[in-house]
């Protein structure tokens, strides 16, 4: 239809000499595609024309097919978050997907082609990055097969990507080059998230200092770097001095800015090169290296120590605390990690136990110590299931009239090889144990046995006091239910067992404390406070405590008529408890000069050797018998 024009006049002049794609029409008046050939001829001086016309409905359609496809794959790879691009055997450019062409700076500009050395002329800030691309080329084409690799590419915005970059060779059949396919992928998400993930796996949440893990690791290497060297290495352990108190009485939220605000002066306190980690709690450990001397690990340690006692103004609280150092050296101490955090323990122990807020060096003996400390706790559990423990009675006199009012029991030990074992060499150790608990409900029912058969065997009624240990008293629930329990089982009047506890156990935590010695006090439970003196109890608290006695620690009644200071310490006290309605008792009454001191001051109770030792049950049941009232 298109040859002829609305008359019917055939238009020959633009199809003439070239192929035309036209509309066919068929009989059915159906339109389809044609492929027209046309050219004049003449013939006997008769113009001719002559036509061949093909159908090319099925190359239209396949044609059609190929472009929807082409478009289909363009909009595939410019959609993927992945760079995409295909070259061919001479390392020119095909195709690439718009997030290539922006990230290397190509937006717009006409790639096909072209080399990356050529395009690297024209990018726009990545001109480094294309050229290094022709490395990799020739690489998986000399290898023949896919190369893969993490290639990192700086943004121009300052930032950066990781891609994980996969190139695959393309061969034709004689083993020429024909192209290379190369597909990268944006792993910067999961590199950092593996980041993370290590980071937090080697480092403590809280603090945001090395934990554990890597504070060996960093061990381990310190020690190699030391070996080769020469150096001297210092390990240091510290915990904080009482944190559980701060952690009871301000709440777990303020401890954990204290160590946060630890951690913090701790790093002040070193140098880049060493490691300041928490192994957890309140425990921190200290690596210093290239140390010429012991000297260094002192200066710093005093310097932790200084830095620690300073104020810490944490939200509305000043919060004050200290710190505990033990300090063990390479190689002098030990080589190997595992002996030298032995070692620090030890050493830090050893600062603990000897008034805390200061610093030791490890010394062989503290090994020896320890091994000292499990032999006694091993033959501690032999003991308790032998007879080779027993309690032993000491008198108290009331020094009103000198009878003997009660006593207290004293654990002993019969050791079968050792003879008796003094009481300071084993109890600080099973009081470290899980043997308190089962050691201390012996003693109490003991007791309480005792006191049954002093009854039965024609003795007054007399009060026995059983010392409670700080790791009783923690189970305070259970500790109210063993009472009552063994009262009950023994059969004793609830008045006559008195229970002590130190005035550092009862200011560890005031208000259950409070609530413990009330519900004893209601069972009839006399209550005492030992060594009272050596504590930090305010009167106001004090005031608060249902207490029925006060003990004044021995250390105050050695040096009378010595040491005037302690005269007036124990007057004071005596005068408070009066005050307060309460009993006073005075142990470790030695001479008759502190007798007489205490009767002129009004003291109520005493006991220590003038009077009499702690003896077996049966001696001071003959003692009361014969010698009370005491004459003095």
């Amino acid at each position: 239809p298109e040859l002829a024009d609305a008359d019917g006049v055939l238009l020959t002049d633009s199809y003439l000499g070239h192929r035309t794609e036209v509309a066919g029409l068929r009989k059915l008046r159906a339109r389809f595609p044609l492929e027209l050939s046309l050219s004049a001829m003449e013939l006997g001086g008769q113009k001719l024309f002559v036509a061949i016309g093909h159908d090319i409905t099925v190359r239209k359609a396949n044609e059609e097919e190929l472009r929807n496809q082409k478009e289909w794959l363009t909009t595939l790879i410019n959609a993927l978050p992945d760079l995409v691009c295909f070259k061919d055997g001479r390392g020119r450019w095909l195709v690439a997907n718009q997030f290539y062409l922006d990230l290397v700076g190509l937006h717009g500009i006409d790639y096909v082609g072209r080399t990356a050395q050529e395009l690297s002329r024209l990018s726009r800030g990545q001109q480094d990055f294309l050229i290094s691309t022709r490395e990799t080329d020739e690489r998986a084409w000399r290898e023949g097969q896919p190369v893969a690799y993490e290639k990192n590419l700086q943004l121009r915005d300052g930032g950066s990507k990781v891609f994980d970059m996969m190139k695959i060779p393309l061969f034709n059949a004689d083993g020429g080059r024909r192209g290379l396919v190369l597909v990268g992928r944006d792993i910067t998400e999961r590199k950092l998230a593996a980041a993370r993930i290590h980071h937090l796996a080697h480092h403590d949440s809280l603090t945001g200092l090395p934990n554990r893990v890597l504070f060996q690791e960093r061990l381990r290497q310190a020690l190699a770097q030391a070996k080769r060297s020469g150096w001297t290495l210092a390990l240091l352990f510290l915990d904080l001095d009482k944190f559980k108190d701060i952690n009871d009485t301000l709440g777990h939220h303020v401890g954990d800015l204290l160590l946060k605000a630890v951690a913090k002066r701790l790093g002040r306190c070193v140098r880049e090169t060493d490691t300041v980690a928490r192994l957890g709690g309140d425990e921190f450990a200290v690596i210093l290296t290239n140390l010429d001397d012991a000297e260094g690990a002192s200066r710093v340690a005093e310097t932790i120590i200084g830095s620690i006692a300073e104020p810490f103004g944490l939200e509305d609280h000043e919060v004050l605390t200290s710190t505990s150092i033990g300090i063990t050296l390479y190689p002098s101490d030990a080589t190997d990690a595992d002996q030298l955090l032995k070692n620090a323990d030890l050493a830090m122990f050893r600062s603990k136990a000897e008034g805390r807020n200061n610093y030791h060096f490890y010394v062989a003996e503290m090994d020896a110590e320890v091994q000292a400390r499990k032999i006694v706790e091993r033959d501690m559990r032999l003991a308790m299931g032998s007879d080779q423990l027993e309690l032993h009675y000491q008198p108290l006199v009331e020094l009103s009239s000198g009878r003997i009012v009660g006593c207290e029991a004293l654990l002993r030990w019969n050791h079968p090889t050792r003879g008796w074992v003094p009481p300071a060499e084993f109890i600080p150790i099973v009081e470290r144990t899980d043997l308190i608990a089962p050691l201390g409900r012996w003693i109490l029912h003991r007791a309480c046995l005792q006191g049954r058969d002093w009854l039965r065997s024609g003795l007054e009624p007399m009060k026995i006091a059983v010392n409670l240990s700080p790791a009783q008293f923690k189970q305070t629930q259970s500790l109210v239910a063993m009472v009552a329990e063994i009262i009950d089982q023994t059969g004793v009047a609830a008045d006559m067992l008195q229970l002590e506890i130190t005035e550092g156990i009862a200011m560890q935590n005031v208000d259950v404390t409070i609530e413990v010695l009330q519900s004893l006090r209601t069972m009839g439970v006399v209550i005492s406070i030992d060594d009272f003196g050596t504590g930090y109890s305010s009167l106001n608290y004090l005031k608060r405590f249902p207490v029925d006695k006060l003990k004044i620690d021995r250390s105050f009644v050695v040096d009378i008529g010595l040491h005037p200071d302690n005269a007036a310490v124990v007057e004071a006290i005596v005068n408070l408890g009066h005050s307060l309605g309460t009993r006073v008792n005075v142990e470790g009454v030695e001479t008759r000069e502190q007798l007489d001191f205490l009767l002129s001051h009004n003291v109520d109770e005493a006991q220590g050797y003038y009077f009499s030792r702690a003896v077996p049950g049966d001696e001071f049941a003959a003692l009361v018998r014969e010698r009370s009232p005491w004459a003095l």
